[in-house]
């Protein structure tokens, strides 16, 4: 949030002044001092000195800074201050010629000129050094008839969402398991890039050497190489980082003069505060030392760059590949270029280059910095498209050319039939005018359903009909080059392209009067047949591996050989398991003496872990549970293809409708649990008060086990019920669940005949529970908002990613077949409540976790444990007292290769191991284990002794590696994958039921307020933000005549009705209908089933089956801005 912003759409802000406590100090005994200097002339020189320092204007680079309050007190605070009656002759001498000092005096009129002179230049060098992406419009192609000046960059919305992404509700795992990956040191040098707010207070803040001096609250504090420091909400900063380059005792020196404690300001209307970015001037007696190192680091810098200024000129060509996309760590980056390790490369070189790569290269490369990964991810263009798009340029700019000459009244017919983008916009208009006879365009980048709906999908395919019209050579140069400026992700920074591509837009002429921006981009591949109109982003990011995507080569020939290997072995066919070498046959014990149960999704065919309950003989009232998994690491060593395609993946991906397995599909299969699987056991002797006596690991063979359903399981054990609401379309099968715990009562009755062991397992594994918070000083107690439990079902095939359909203009004659389930009402628990809520699968899962975990730490073995810990300024007894709405930071996730406590858990130690068919580091655990029985079984060590004697296949070392280089990829499959698509769908469906009334809507919606944001995205934008409940879609919050958001809290329910789904931006845009509440406003089922169309072929309209005053379909378009007319211009 900004201090101050000159903007239209700015919300109302009431704050205090941040004064420097020192400096206040001395403001404040300033006229004490002077008063009690009676046979003194004057303050003594220091004290003057003092005052000039902390009296002087806020200096900035923006005169549009004049608003901001800034750290210091006033000079008129100092001026002011009267002198005591009481002098000597020098006093009285030094007070006459205090009159001629004044406003008018020469001297000072001179200073001032000279101030403002300076400032002037200091603007203009700032504007012309800076390296900042200024949101301004492209204005490198003058008296052009075809272009519009256009920005990609100058639309807020979307990074509202993003800034607001973390006030989801997530699931009570996600919310440790999805803590960021701290990258900054206090201390650090980095190269700084302000934030959305920051760079936006009259861009009081330009990048530059920053020093990381630490984070306080959501914000952090960095000193600027200009002399200030800036506190700012906590934003990724890509930058190389010099550990170290400020010691701890100046950093000390100047955090002294920076809050205490997060800045924030009160939105008028609103009882929410807001947290603000700040810059203030430091004294010059306590940063002085550090301006003075960044200076020269500054020196350095340019010295390394003009030594080796041919080797930065020649950066591109170097790392590039020729024909790929490849997307590249800054370090691999670093060291490609230079042939050195990074570790060694001169911190100097690191920066250089960094600042090389943003400015020179902005067409061919992107920098950006992901969530969980510690250093910068570089999105690198192949050069084949670099020499293409130089071509698509030329041409573009020939035809502006010709086309101004043509408004003069030259005949330049030959030139423009000569250019190849001539034909292109010929033959984009042709089908484009297709495309509207059976979809309508919104002028929110997407194309409408389609007018063809068929009354059944066939296996989920949507039909396809190959357009007549074939793409030549340089059509696909432009079309590659519209995809590049549009749809990639991540997307380009501002550069030529995107104004050519611009250029492009308006020459076919298809938009008119309309910015012509991403959104029109991506509309135009859509009309062209192209690109679906249900895109997914992930299919076009450089960045994700994904099996068979545009940046996974390597990935995709690992993926195809592991199930090569599973064909050519015949596992394929058979799945069975004998058909591999078990290694670990001669020690497995039959386990044939107590049943075994899986309990998992009645749909799932893949179990990997399950568990069983029996008596001890030794201690009367103690039983041993045990937890039996999936044995693949007794099949496969850490460099078997199967294992290399798992580390490549590190998890399994769940992916536009199809399952990339971290291991091929059919080695999952025959190694899912059934009786006689083969398996290895966690078996945890655990007494009627919680407390654990025995732990022990071995392989085992399974020989019954039972398939339990988790819904028929918690039907049964009587646990809480959580209503469903749903919304479909297209074709369905089937009624909608009234529950999430919906089971067929075939499985209610076969959970039945167990009931007496699944309510003895409940009973332990609670005990458990118990015992371990008896266990800590402070137990977690906070109250946690529980998910919405979203499953989003797509009904379609054939839709996997193809990088050649780009070059195909095809009609899809149909949509696909959405279901979207979630739980009506939000969660809302205490910490120590929900081991009651959850599945027991779960609470089986934690215990294996802590009990391997400890196996592991009593004999000193490497793994990939998981943990958490608690911030510094938010411990357990302050998180528990919190109210709904405050502001607290729970406890952050991280893996350690050893032990460390999980705290959210009360664990002391955690360690994954029961998901080795989907997790790598469960793998990497089992390898271990093994290693460690063979060794025991052997004679080589006695049970119990460390494993520093045994030969482990994974060393320390390697899963400190794997943490750093891969374990990233896990978070951002939940986030790039599962997160952003099921967002993708939830608001595919919403868009297509509102805006084409495919689906009866309810009128009004609860909106779960979750912040305020400064920076408006239109004139009725009241800057609340939250989250459309039930299914859980970022929201936009427009203000109401009646003034219905006033007085909102965090965490306040809102009654909203739509006004626009946003397919883009994947958010919907809602305005307030009634007063703000602590509790849901909306009550009654939610089950949104499609409309009854009849359907018509060739092309002709579709009807509505409801009365014709329900409307023309076709017209809600125009409520997403219009609806953009088929004629051409």
């Amino acid at each position: 949030m900004l201090a101050s912003r000159n903007h239209a759409g700015n919300v109302t802000k009431k704050r205090l002044r941040y004064i420097c406590p020192e400096c206040r100090t001395h403001a404040l005994l300033s006229p004490f001092l002077w008063r009690n200097q009676g046979n003194r002339s004057t303050a003594s020189a220091p004290i003057r000195g003092l005052f000039r320092q902390h009296g002087k204007p806020f200096s900035t680079l923006s005169p549009r800074l004049a608003s901001l309050e800034t750290s210091r007190a006033s000079s008129d605070t100092f001026r002011n201050i009267p002198l005591s009656p009481s002098t000597s002759a020098r006093g009285s001498s030094l007070s006459s010629t205090n009159t001629a000092v004044s406003s008018d005096s020469v001297i000072r009129n001179h200073l001032r000129a000279w101030s403002a002179e300076n400032n002037k230049k200091k603007r203009k060098e700032a504007d012309a050094h800076s390296d900042s992406l200024k949101l301004k419009r492209l204005t490198v192609l003058p008296n052009s008839l075809f272009i519009e000046e256009a920005s990609l960059s100058d639309n807020t919305l979307g990074e509202d969402a993003e800034s607001g992404a973390d006030d989801l509700p997530e699931t009570w795992e996600d919310a440790v398991e999805g803590g960021n990956v701290p990258h900054l040191d206090p201390g650090d040098l980095i190269w700084w890039q302000p934030g959305k707010y920051t760079a936006g207070a009259g861009r009081f803040a330009r990048s530059q050497l920053a020093i990381f001096l630490g984070t306080l609250g959501w914000q952090r504090q960095y000193l600027l190489s200009d002399g200030r420091w800036v506190v700012e909400k906590s934003v990724q900063q890509p930058s190389p980082r010099y550990k170290q380059f400020a010691s701890q005792q100046e950093i000390e020196q100047v955090r002294k003069h920076l809050p205490v404690k997060p800045l924030e300001m009160q939105a008028t209307g609103f009882d929410v505060k807001m947290g603000y970015s700040f810059a203030g001037d430091l004294p010059s007696i306590d940063s002085e030392t550090l301006i003075s190192r960044l200076a020269q680091f500054v020196d350095d810098m340019s010295t390394w760059r003009r030594e080796n200024m041919a080797l930065l000129d020649s950066l591109y060509e170097r790392i590039a590949n020729e024909d790929r996309y490849i997307s590249l760590s800054y370090e691999q980056v670093v060291n490609k270029l230079l042939s050195v390790k990074y570790s060694e490369a001169p911190p100097a070189a690191l920066f250089t280059i960094y600042r090389t790569l943003r400015r020179k290269h902005a067409a061919q490369i992107t920098v950006l910095k992901k969530t969980h990964y510690p250093s910068a991810t570089v999105a690198i263009m192949p050069k084949r498209l670099a020499r293409r798009f130089d071509q698509v340029c030329t041409w573009a700019r020939e035809y502006q050319e010709a086309a101004a000459a043509a408004a003069m009244g030259k005949d330049v017919a030959s030139a423009l039939a000569r250019n190849p983008l001539t034909a292109f916009v010929t033959k984009a208009r042709r089908l484009i005018l297709k495309s509207r006879t059976l979809r309508s365009p919104t002028t929110i980048g997407s194309l409408g359903p389609s007018s063809i709906q068929p009354t059944d999908l066939e296996d989920g395919k949507i039909p396809v009909k190959e357009n007549d019209e074939t793409f030549t050579e340089e059509d696909k140069m432009f079309l590659e080059f519209l995809w590049d400026c549009y749809v990639r992700y991540p997307p380009p920074d501002n550069n030529r392209n995107l104004a050519i591509a611009s250029l492009i837009l308006r020459a076919i002429g298809a938009y008119p009067k309309l910015r012509l921006d991403q959104n029109m981009g991506c509309l135009l591949l859509q009309e062209l047949g192209t690109l679906p109109p249900w895109f997914l982003r992930s299919d076009h990011n450089v960045t994700l591996e994904i099996p068979g995507g545009r940046g996974s080569h390597e990935l995709t020939r690992i993926y195809d050989e592991a199930d090569r290997f599973c064909h050519d072995s015949g596992l394929s066919k058979s799945l069975d398991h004998g058909l591999l070498v078990d290694s670990m046959a001669s020690l497995r014990r039959d386990f044939d003496h107590l049943p075994v149960y899986c309990i998992d999704a009645g749909e799932t065919n893949i179990r990997e872990d399950g568990f069983s309950i029996g008596p001890s003989s030794e201690i009367p009232g103690a039983y041993w549970i045990h937890g039996h998994v999936s044995h693949p690491t007794a099949f496969i060593d850490p460099d078997h293809i199967i294992a290399q395609r798992a580390l490549k993946l590190t998890a399994s991906v769940f992916h536009n409708t199809y399952v990339a397995r971290m291991v091929p599909d059919s080695f999952t299969r025959a190694l899912s649990l059934r009786s006689g699987s083969p398996a290895i056991t966690v078996s945890t002797l655990v007494t009627e008060d919680g407390d654990v006596k025995d732990i022990q690991i071995r392989p085992t063979t399974l020989r019954n086990v039972i398939h339990l359903t988790n819904a028929a399981v918690e039907q049964v054990l009587g646990k809480p019920e959580y209503e469903a609401a749903t919304l479909s379309l297209g074709p369905q099968a089937g009624l909608p669940p009234k529950s999430l715990q919906q089971a067929a009562p075939a499985d209610i009755e076969k959970a039945q005949a167990h009931l007496d062991d699944l309510q003895r397992l409940e009973k332990y594994l609670l005990a458990r529970e118990e015992s371990r918070r008896r266990s800590v000083a402070v137990a977690p107690d906070w109250e946690v908002q529980g998910s919405l439990s979203t499953q989003s079902y797509v009904h379609i095939t054939g839709s996997r990613f193809d990088e050649d359909s780009l070059f195909r203009s095809q009609q899809y004659q149909g949509d696909p077949a959405i279901r979207i389930t979630v739980s009506r009402y939000m969660r809302l628990n205490r910490v120590k409540e929900m081991p009651q809520y959850v599945t027991l699968t779960a609470l089986c899962g934690d215990l294996v976790a802590e009990s391997a975990g400890k196996w592991f730490q009593d004999r000193k073995l490497p793994a990939c444990f998981f943990g958490s810990s608690y911030a510094a300024d938010f411990p357990p007894s302050k998180l528990n007292k919190l109210g709904r709405g405050e502001h607290a930071e729970y406890p952050s996730g991280k893996l350690s290769s050893s032990p460390i406590p999980h705290v959210h858990k009360s664990h002391q130690v955690h360690l994954w191991f029961s998901n080795p068919l989907r997790r790598y580091p469960d793998l990497m655990a089992h390898w271990q284990a093994d290693a460690y029985l063979r060794a025991e079984a052997s004679g080589a060590i006695q049970p119990g002794d460390p494993g520093d004697r045994v030969d482990l296949p994974i060393s320390k070392e390697l899963v400190d590696k794997f943490i750093v280089e891969h374990s990233p990829r896990m978070y951002e499959w939940a986030r790039e994958i599962s997160r952003n698509e099921r967002k993708h769908w939830i608001t595919q469906a919403l868009f297509r039921a509102f805006h084409f009334r495919e689906a009866e809507l309810p009128e009004v919606w609860d909106v779960n307020v979750t912040s305020v944001n400064s920076t408006r995205t239109r004139p009725d934008d009241s800057g609340l933000r939250g989250v459309l409940l039930p299914f859980n879609v970022y929201a936009v919050i427009l203000a109401s005549n009646e003034g219905w958001e006033k007085g909102v809290k965090y965490r306040s329910f809102l009654p909203v009705k739509l006004e626009l789904v946003d397919l883009v931006q994947k958010t919907v845009v809602v305005r307030a209908v009634g007063p703000p509440s602590e509790t849901y406003t909306q009550s009654g089922s939610i089950h949104i089933t499609p409309k009854v169309h009849s359907m018509v072929s060739n092309g002709a309209e579709s009807s509505e089956a409801a009365p014709s005053e329900e409307g023309d379909p076709a017209k809600d378009a125009e409520t997403a801005g219009g609806q953009i007319s088929g004629k051409e211009s």
